[in-house]
């Protein structure tokens, strides 16, 4: 059977396409926080199945196997949620957007597994590091959070992922621990302390910016390895 050749790895990256999918049965049933909540525990998870695919034995689908469940959770999963929360007020320009956003996902991903690696970054803006901009601005104070403001940011994100752009990865134990952190804090308060969800959530999104910009910033890659 298949399931005998799936590896660790592999079965981090079935929780992230079930996360994703988690993630589109709650938007649909008008829970939007939640499915953006897991959101980001999918991008957990794909951080963790990439960590385990360097220092444990793969299967030899496991690199397929990732952009798939990366297109459910980073592509489909938020371009859906956007679209169950202001189809109903605005639908065509939320369908037009929400397909525009994952047809360009989906090239980002294809273009990462069939390109040539001539640079030890990323070229143009991963899928996940867009969910979670996305994620991130939908869970910050509702005041904030407005539908051309969502509009805007879905295009920027679009051509981010399709652009030549150079993204840092990370890659240093006290980067990703410092990701997977700022990451938590949204998931833990969202169950324990609602309250403060908007504050972490802001912060995160502010943190994403700095990401977003660091191609022309030039912020040096030993930030994200150390």
């Amino acid at each position: 059977m298949l399931f005998k050749i799936l590896r660790v790895p592999d079965l981090v990256t079935l929780g992230n396409a079930l996360f994703g999918m988690m993630a589109i049965f709650s938007a649909f049933s008008g829970n939007a926080d939640l499915a953006f909540i897991f959101i980001l525990f999918a991008a957990i998870a794909d951080g963790m199945d990439g960590f385990l695919a360097r220092r444990l034995p793969n299967s030899v689908i496991g690199e397929y196997l990732d952009s798939l469940a990366d297109a459910i959770s980073f592509g489909v999963a938020p371009a859906a949620a956007l679209y169950f929360i202001y189809g109903y007020s605005h639908p065509y320009t939320m369908a037009i957007v929400s397909c525009f956003y994952l047809f360009c996902g989906i090239l980002r991903l294809a273009r990462f597994d069939t390109k040539q690696k001539t640079i030890p970054d990323f070229e143009g803006l991963p899928i996940t590091a867009s969910a979670v901009v996305i994620a991130s601005y939908l869970l910050i104070v509702d005041r904030y959070v407005q539908f051309y403001g969502v509009v805007a940011i879905m295009l920027l994100l679009s051509f981010l992922m399709v652009s030549e752009y150079p993204y840092p990865k990370l890659r240093g134990s006290k980067a990703m621990g410092f990701a997977a952190f700022v990451f938590v804090l949204p998931i833990i308060s969202y169950f324990v302390l609602p309250a403060y969800l908007p504050i972490f959530s802001t912060a995160m999104f502010l943190m994403l910016l700095l990401y977003l910009e660091s191609p022309i910033m030039r912020i040096p890659r030993k930030y994200y390895e150390e």
